[in-house]
């Protein structure tokens, strides 16, 4: 005989904390994104709208490393300053690095700030213009954009989760991915810039190349 299940009616408050609490339950875990102290923090499709609204005053500085810039794609008309460049020490992670222990598997950025960081922005430019960073997944670019605002430039903005987002799940399972899943590091980021489906370019153009790369460049025969 199968018996059929009662009906419980429970008060509303009671199914608004039980919803909140699967919410909590069912959402990975991830580190909560930097924010920027002195620059405002915006999400990626505000900085569209931004560059959008005011586009003769309006730039958009990609802070990545060049090899980010042209091998993972960047938004157009967005000027490569990179706030750390990649390095050819190759490190596990945990092992030693500079002092400490890399972060990750794979060449590790260099420690320290790009000394030429706020001279290139200076010479591309004026203290008054508006002045969106974005960087990986907008951790660099607080701090990017934090050091524009100490240079003197009034309208600094920071992407939050930068270019390609930030982690949807642990760093234990992020770890785990990276010893077994074929899609680490290509599966589960969200609220950046390709996350909103924003438009992406691989073109490198002189104008937005890196401004010292440029110079190089030309003495290279």
């Amino acid at each position: 005989m199968i018996r059929q299940a009662r009906a419980i009616n429970r008060p509303a408050w009671f199914c608004a904390i039980l919803a909140l609490g699967l919410i909590v339950c069912l959402s990975a875990p991830a580190a909560l994104a930097k924010q920027a102290s002195r620059a405002v923090t915006i999400e990626a499709l505000e900085a569209q709208e931004m560059l959008t609204q005011e586009p003769r005053t309006t730039f958009l500085v990609d802070v990545r490393t060049p090899a980010e810039y042209m091998l993972l794609g960047h938004p157009p008309q967005a000027y490569n300053i990179p706030w750390q460049f990649l390095t050819g020490d190759f490190q596990l992670q945990g092992g030693p690095f500079q002092g400490g222990k890399a972060p990750y598997t794979g060449y590790q950025k260099s420690g320290a700030p790009n000394p030429d960081f706020v001279g290139v922005a200076q010479s591309l430019f004026k203290p008054e213009d508006r002045l969106i960073v974005i960087s990986s997944d907008g951790d660099d670019g607080a701090d990017a954009a934090d050091e524009l605002v100490k240079a003197g430039f009034k309208r600094v903005y920071n992407i939050h989760h930068g270019f390609s987002g930030q982690p949807q799940i642990s760093p234990e399972l992020d770890r785990l991915a990276e010893r077994h899943s074929p899609f680490h590091g290509q599966r589960g980021r969200v609220n950046g810039w390709v996350y909103w489906g924003l438009p992406v370019s691989y073109t490198m153009d002189p104008k937005f190349v890196y401004p010292p790369d440029l110079k190089r460049m030309q003495t290279l025969k």
